[in-house]
């Protein structure tokens, strides 16, 4: 697995060469989207049985000008077939676009790739980036099973260079792209109309054929900086539990869970003679190990006069079977900790390993991801 950032793997030169090119004639040749709609790419369901991203964490969702920031991308991939490679494709270096909105960034893309194609890339030297390639500014990860990181650095000027807001702290914002595609990314036509609703980047096979949404995750996320230099962290996430019982990462001690009768096409029969759902199944547990002083206090959120904290909550994903809330609060900014924070899940019908992960985020960037396996008999 290759970490994505400034350095490049010279036996992937070339094709970093021609997505490079590639970039310069979408973004330069392209309307921008400015009216499209988007969302960072997360699948719906609590049920990964196709290409997932499951966090993108950042070792500081809030920094300092000048610091670096390092994102981690967890995916994984549910395909009948089992697990691809995928190739995942980073763009940085948007700061402060306009509205703070993350479309506000396709300009910045467009004139900085424009830039690049009219000074032509030049002759990098053995195992580097093109010369004039800015840092942070792309990255490529060419088959990922797990995960990858890209790590781009804040401007000194992306607070001062904005101006004062009308109240609260001072701040700068920079947005991070991501494309994870399990097959080769390619540039796209445009559609006039916005519908095609992202960058014009798509997901192909080795045959051409454009890949569905189960095999491409576009998304970004975005990294702030405060003036009165304010920090947060990631929420602290000690372990996940079964029935109460720690879920141990040690291969030798994977709990063990009754299979349910009832088949995947059974449960989700309808009609006046399908079978009650989950009949006869047993369901377990699963929680996630937190402390009660989990989330942090909001020094941009005042309510009454009272100081209050960032919202937790907690994302349930499984490889089967099913659970009966994918989305469960651990911390209101009001009401504070809730103690009951656990859902459901009930096993698949066929004996087998399978994965529960659990993704804790809040709701000023942070975000924690576990993994946990348990075996059906």
């Amino acid at each position: 697995m290759q970490s994505s950032g400034d350095s490049i793997d010279k036996r992937h030169r070339p094709s970093r060469r021609l997505l490079l090119s590639a970039l310069v004639s979408a973004f330069v040749a392209t309307p921008i989207l400015a009216s499209s709609a988007c969302s960072p790419g997360y699948l719906p369901s609590d049920l990964v049985n196709g290409l997932r991203i499951m966090a993108v964490e950042a070792d500081k969702p809030y920094l300092l000008p000048g610091e670096s920031v390092t994102f981690e991308l967890h995916l994984r991939d549910g395909h009948p077939d089992g697990p691809r490679p995928v190739n995942v494709l980073w763009l940085g270096g948007c700061v402060n676009p306009p509205g703070d909105l993350y479309y506000g960034c396709f300009l910045q893309f467009a004139e900085v790739f424009k830039a690049l194609g009219e000074g032509g890339l030049g002759p990098p030297e053995s195992g580097q980036p093109p010369p004039n390639l800015p840092p942070g500014l792309i990255g490529f990860s060419p088959g990922v099973t797990t995960s990858t990181t890209f790590t781009t650095t804040m401007p000194l000027d992306i607070v001062s260079s904005r101006p004062a807001p009308d109240g609260g702290s001072k701040y700068g914002i920079a947005y991070a792209f991501f494309f994870a595609c399990a097959g080769d990314i390619k540039p796209i036509e445009v559609d006039p109309s916005g519908a095609a609703g992202f960058l014009p980047l798509g997901c192909f096979d080795s045959e051409g054929k454009r890949l569905p949404a189960d095999s491409f995750v576009p998304g970004y996320t975005q990294v702030y900086s405060f003036e009165d230099e304010r920090r947060n962290e990631n929420p602290v996430v000690k372990g996940m539990t079964l029935e109460g019982q720690p879920m141990s990462e040690d291969f030798a001690d994977i709990p063990v869970v009754k299979a349910c009768a009832q088949t995947f096409d059974e449960r989700r029969q309808v009609g006046c003679f399908a079978p009650e759902p989950f009949e006869g199944c047993e369901a377990v547990e699963i929680d996630v190990d937190v402390d009660s002083s989990i989330a942090e206090i909001d020094p941009g959120e005042i309510v009454n006069g009272k100081q209050i904290y960032e919202a937790v909550w907690v994302d349930y994903l499984v490889s089967a079977g099913d659970v009966t809330s994918g989305i469960r609060l651990i911390s209101g900014v009001t009401e504070g900790y809730k103690k009951e924070h656990s859902t459901e899940w009930f096993p698949p019908s066929e004996p087998g390993l399978y994965t529960i992960w659990a993704t804790v985020r809040d709701t000023r960037g942070g975000s924690t991801f576990i993994e946990r396996y348990v075996r059906v008999e």
